[in-house]
């Protein structure tokens, strides 16, 4: 029986700073649960006003709308600290997984098709109480896409701290992509190499 490859943990996703920033998801949660909540409520009573229902106990709809506005913000917040907590990625020998909200995983092997594109991604910064503010910023991502028959993966070179994935991760998916005979993976291991070399070159 052969030993299973060891597993290489890819620097995607958040770094540091991850307690805080769910921390601020969750403070914004509740506050934007309440006011929605009470713009549902409102909405509602307009509702019934528009209808001519103006019944003293007429507090349905007000009551459904409500809960309706508070339901989807807490299922959108919800949503939110799921991806920060669970963003990650690895690679373990030629199987590359990408775990986002969900987890996807691919054999480099058995690509069809391999490419790796720069995408422009807007930037963010860490405020004092650890949220996301947008800084005005550009950062220019390299994004490996693989597809097989099972599925399709993209897995953007940089953590949420926009910092590129370190030199040793990128042989490593260099050296797995090797094992792929498709299109574009020749192509992707030599970018990821001169990357690795020179971070400079930004596939440009």
């Amino acid at each position: 029986m052969q030993p299973s490859a060891p597993r290489i943990t890819l620097s995607v996703g958040y770094r540091s700073g991850r307690t805080g920033r769910i921390v601020s998801l969750l403070v914004l949660g509740a506050i934007l649960t309440v006011g929605c909540g009470c713009v549902g409520a409102f909405i509602g009573t307009g509702l019934n006003a528009a209808a001519g229902n103006n019944t003293s106990g007429s507090t349905a709809v007000p009551a459904l709308v409500a809960l309706l506005s508070a339901g989807l913000v807490m299922l959108l917040i919800g949503l939110l600290v799921t991806s920060v907590v669970r963003a990650g990625a690895w690679l373990e020998g030629t199987r590359l997984t990408v775990v986002r909200l969900a987890s996807k995983t691919v054999d480099l092997r058995a690509a069809r098709s391999v490419s790796l594109r720069a995408t422009a991604i807007a930037q963010t910064g860490v405020s004092s109480d650890g949220g996301l503010v947008a800084t005005g910023a550009v950062t220019r991502t390299p994004v490996l896409t693989v597809s097989t028959d099972t599925g399709t993966v993209k897995l953007g070179l940089r953590s949420k701290e926009s910092l590129l994935i370190p030199p040793p991760e990128m042989y490593a998916l260099a050296a797995a992509l090797d094992t792929a005979r498709c299109p574009g993976a020749a192509e992707a291991a030599g970018w990821l190499r001169a990357m690795a070399a020179d971070p400079r070159t930004m596939l440009l």
